[in-house]
């Protein structure tokens, strides 16, 4: 009955699970990344593949940090519909 009833929206569930998709993706990325250089520091040189390891490492953070305000984003503007609704029951 959950999908055929409108008393409560499935787009919050949906948010959180593609944040969590993403947290996942961002550290699988960052690890690679970091895999890689640490692998290929011969051919790339040291400079190289320390410069791959710090983006690495500033840009996951960042990244999971702009997932998070975009997910609580979203999830307020749910929560804003949600409370109208209730708003206009009491009218």
């Amino acid at each position: 009955m959950f999908l055929l009833g409108f008393k409560r929206f499935i787009a919050p569930s949906v948010i959180k699970f593609f944040y969590y998709l993403a947290l996942f993706v961002a550290v699988l990325s960052a690890l690679g990344v970091v895999l890689y250089a640490l692998v290929e520091m011969r051919t790339l040189g040291a400079p190289q593949a320390g410069a791959m390891i710090a983006g690495a490492a500033i840009g996951a953070p960042i990244f999971i940090l702009l997932m998070r305000f975009s997910t609580e984003m979203w999830l307020v503007l749910f929560e804003i519909n949600s409370r109208l609704g209730q708003i206009r029951d009491k009218l």
